[in-house]
């Protein structure tokens, strides 16, 4: 059996494998106790035939060893299986060996996969040099430092501020950092031009592309999207400059923001301006409460959060007309802290 560990790519006794380090004492134990009734058989005073007596032992042991080779075979092939988009199996390699390894998330710890996913989609970069060397990059404003930190403490990297613009980056670039971020976020890329980049990353590090998953209402990925390609304001229309709240998500491609309008509602447009772009939006306070009551399973790590959370003061303020009120009243007091909220302390 470690013959065939290290020279078939087995796993009797690797635990990367589903192996047993400590098997060799079960065995010895199985052969073992052959011995004790044997002595027990010599104390009886019958007649034995020493010929069948060994043959009884050889064949005992055979089958002990038969029936343990067996169980673990029978594990290897169950650890071993193809890698499919069910996300209890990962793409890992072991060394030079085709073992796959089985890995699993605890749901909270897979909507921050799925949010990453999602924030990559946005703002970030997946990467392969000429020599083979796979990168990611991710660059949010200065304000949304404290992303970057999060994905840090999970992944490692390194964090730099970006010379002559506001923006901070977080780059992962080693080798075991790359696995472990591919092992968490395969299977839910989905933007087309990062899902592209994906693939040539995989294929360096030798990992099976997962087709993206199918959404659903609890899915993280929307969050993190949001956090890179979200926004989130008011703006006073008509001839009454009666306010009103918008979140737009946009992306240079129809494709890649339909995805919040098939399951939030809303509308998309195209906005020529910069090269032209896709918006999606939703005004309704029905749609901005059903987004909300989103975050609260799958928060936004952003800045942006603080917005969302000023929602429901929003509207309580709109309500009473405190935008209307004369100055120097309580309700026009209101509205001037709410603002001073609003503009000084989220993006």
């Amino acid at each position: 059996m470690l013959l065939t560990d290290r020279n078939f790519n087995t796993s009797f006794y690797d635990p990367a494998g589903g192996g047993d380090p400590i098997l060799y004492q079960h065995l010895f134990w199985f052969f073992g106790q052959i011995w004790p009734y044997l002595g027990e058989i010599l104390n009886l005073n019958c007649a034995i035939c020493w010929n069948h007596l060994g043959t009884m032992s050889t064949n005992s042991v055979s089958l002990i060893f038969i029936l343990a080779t067996r169980v673990k075979i029978s594990q290897f092939c169950k650890w071993n299986q193809p890698v499919t988009n069910n996300r209890s199996y990962s793409s890992h390699l072991v060394g030079t060996s085709e073992t796959t390894r089985v890995t699993s998330f605890d749901p909270e710890e897979t909507r921050f996969n799925q949010w990453l996913a999602g924030l990559i989609d946005g703002d970030g970069c997946l990467l392969v040099s000429k020599a083979g060397y796979s990168s990611c990059e991710i660059t949010v404003a200065l304000d949304d430092e404290r992303m970057l930190r999060i994905i840090q403490n999970k992944l490692g990297g390194a964090i730099k501020a970006r010379s002559g613009v506001k923006a901070i980056r977080w780059r992962l670039h080693n080798r075991s950092g790359m696995l472990a971020l591919v092992d968490r976020i395969n299977g839910y890329i989905r933007h087309s031009s990062r899902l592209a980049q994906l693939n040539l990353v995989c294929a360096a590090l030798n990992v099976p592309l997962l087709s993206p998953d199918i959404l659903h209402t609890t899915h993280g990925w929307f969050s993190g999207f949001f956090d890179s390609d979200g926004t989130i304001g008011y703006y006073f229309k008509g001839p009454y400059n009666q306010p009103q709240l918008t979140l737009s998500v946009t992306n240079k491609r129809y494709v890649d923001v339909v995805h919040f309008f098939n399951y939030f509602d809303g509308a998309i447009y195209f906005d020529k301006a910069q090269n032209g772009y896709y918006k999606w939006s939703i005004q309704s306070e029905k749609n901005l409460t059903t987004f909300l009551e989103y975050t609260k399973v799958c928060p936004i790590q952003s800045i942006k959060r603080n917005r969302l959370f000023w929602n429901k003061e929003y509207y309580q303020l709109i309500a009473l007309k405190a935008q209307k009120a004369p100055e120097n009243t309580i309700l026009h007091k209101g509205w001037i802290y709410f603002n001073h909220k609003w503009n000084t302390r989220s993006a």
